[in-house]
């Protein structure tokens, strides 16, 4: 098995619904953190998150990027990212915790990274809703914590099919301006998959042609769509998900960097601080020291 070097929590954690790996769990946001301390350190999920935030300030950070909490915003965690943050007193909302295999259950052959806010490296992880739509989504998570509170009949399908009303809303307001023509419904599937297969392959520094056999198309094609959609090249994002990879071990995990080198695929160390540093402008210590 492979050893995280980042503190990385799961759904168990949190007296989750519980059916094997079928998990889901729904709480006011200022019940979460009064019950929960822990949660406001620097961690990792193994699960999919989402927190609507109702009242209150301060500043959530999601993988080094600092975010605004504020009445509106919804958050959106992957499993994997590392966050953490700081909010005044009076901060409350929703948040709801659930895994790939609970949202299968009632919907085998669809995919959480399908919708677009859950794909870390192609998109922001947060929406700011408009107030003239926050009355469509605040009965929705209210739904969803009753039903998660009371063991009324059917309640696991219940939770699943609000679930999934609610992602669907989300995902108009996030992208309210895409028109679903077919072209942009492949490209965006492209991208998705994409996505995923460089968070599988990244260490291994495979070339460009790697990923395009591996969706199906040319490397031309796959380099159009992303420059298209995203104004970056295949190389800049697998890039970006290597130097996401190392700042993260750098300033959660308790390892040199030369290891670091060694679990991000360098064997030639030297190498890794050039690369690092040209993206950067610091030296992985550097790095290290600045933010910790």
């Amino acid at each position: 098995m492979r050893k995280e070097h980042i503190p990385i929590y799961q759904i168990q954690d949190f007296n989750a619904l519980a059916q094997k790996e079928q998990y889901f769990y729904s709480s006011s946001f200022s019940a979460h953190l009064q019950e929960h301390q822990f949660i406001r350190e620097p961690h990792k999920h193994s699960f999919y998150i989402i927190l609507y935030v109702t009242q209150g300030t301060g500043t959530h950070t999601i993988d080094f990027e600092c975010y605004d909490v504020q009445p509106g915003a919804v958050f959106f965690i992957t499993p994997g990212q590392v966050h953490s943050w700081q909010v005044s007193e009076d901060a409350d909302g929703y948040v709801i915790f659930f895994t790939q295999e609970f949202y299968k259950r009632e919907y085998p052959h669809r995919m959480l990274f399908e919708f677009p806010f859950f794909n870390a490296l192609l998109y922001k992880p947060v929406l700011n809703v408009p107030n003239a739509d926050k009355a469509i989504l605040l009965p929705m998570f209210e739904l969803l914590m009753q039903e998660y509170e009371h063991h009324k009949p059917m309640r696991d399908v219940m939770l699943s099919r609000c679930l999934d009303v609610l992602l669907i809303q989300l995902s108009r307001l996030y992208q309210p301006q895409e028109s679903e023509t077919e072209s942009v419904g492949t490209e965006r599937v492209l991208l998705q998959n994409l996505e995923k297969q460089i968070d599988q392959h990244y260490k291994e520094h495979a070339p460009v042609s790697f990923y395009a056999e591996h969706l199906h198309v040319t490397t031309k094609h796959l380099n159009e769509v992303c420059k298209r959609a995203l104004g970056r090249t295949i190389n800049e994002l697998i890039q970006y998900r290597t130097l996401l990879e190392a700042k993260r071990l750098l300033v959660h995990a308790d390892l040199t960097s030369s290891q670091i080198a060694a679990e991000l695929g360098y064997f030639d160390t030297t190498y890794f601080f050039r690369f690092f540093k040209k993206h950067t402008g610091l030296t992985p210590e550097q790095f290290r020291t600045l933010i910790k």
